[in-house]
């Protein structure tokens, strides 16, 4: 296994073969099907090219945003590795013909939200210079077609759409694999009671409690466009709480997460910047 991905299986405490499972859950995403599944190929694949990336070259989101400039959606200076990434993303999303883009859009439980920006994406390359103030309308009403229509109906826009959707997907995924590889998590002894995970790190001197819990008045998440067998019927948001000493003089708490691991993970980083002095509570 490439040095970035063993990385990854440390700093997560995972298997090489949960690795994907573990990313998705950090990235809010459902897992893909197991075995030899397309979908679960297609994210395989796109770890091993996140995988070749440089260490240290990279900051979480540099892929994204490279796909994001290639789409024609922002305007910046994008590192070369960064375009690479997204470039090879893009090269693997579109080998897929209309009913993988299906399966794998639906598997990444794809919503609205994320084919409108597809479509938004398509249509500005369709304009190049010349934006049409339809194109909001426009786009919407290409998810509406997406969400009614089976994919041997789809036109060229439709699966355009989808493709350029799939691409931030898998760069979000990406992302997460390089900041999970390049964290510096603080392993924790963690224990479960009532719903909530919690921990504790001694910190010059003074024993620091860490609690994981559900999050209160997080947003409702957006529901995926396809029905996806393995998502849960609701997501539940998490957040992290850190409070020094016995009579609880300082805390500071941040969310929400799309889950547990992703809440503790987050909260052991941030158990290694205190250690290290680079914050406070």
């Amino acid at each position: 296994m490439d040095g970035r991905l063993s990385k990854a299986c440390i700093n997560l405490r995972v298997v090489p073969t949960d690795l994907l499972d573990a990313l998705c859950s950090l990235a809010g995403c459902p897992s893909p099907p197991p075995g030899a599944h397309p979908a679960r190929r297609v994210h395989e694949r796109v770890l091993r090219t996140a995988a070749a990336l440089p260490p240290g070259a990279l900051q979480p989101g540099d892929v994204s945003a490279a796909t994001e400039v290639r789409a024609g959606l922002l305007n910046a200076d994008v590192p070369p590795a960064a375009d690479a990434g997204a470039r090879c993303i893009q090269h693997t999303v579109d080998d897929l013909g209309p009913a993988d883009l299906w399966t794998l859009a639906r598997d990444t439980g794809m919503t609205r939200d994320d084919l409108a920006r597809g479509a938004t994406a398509t249509l500005a390359r369709e304009r190049l210079a010349r934006p049409d103030p339809l194109d909001e309308l426009a786009a919407h009403a290409i998810v509406d077609e997406l969400a009614e229509r089976t994919p041997c109906r789809w036109g060229r826009q439709h699966t355009d759409a989808v493709r350029a959707a799939l691409y931030r997907t898998l760069a979000d995924l990406t992302d997460v694999l390089l900041e999970v590889s390049e964290s510096t998590p603080t392993p924790l002894r963690w224990t479960t009671d009532d719903d909530a995970g919690r921990a504790s790190a001694l910190i010059g001197g003074v024993v620091h409690d860490v609690v994981v819990q559900q999050s209160e008045n997080a947003p409702s998440a957006a529901q995926p466009v396809w029905h996806h067998p393995s998502a849960p019927a609701a997501r539940t948001a998490w957040q992290w709480r850190i409070t020094d000493g016995p009579a609880g003089r300082a805390s500071h708490g941040c969310g929400p997460f799309p889950s547990a691991l992703a809440a503790r993970h987050a909260a052991e980083c941030a158990i290694t910047a205190l250690a290290a002095g680079r914050c406070s509570l």
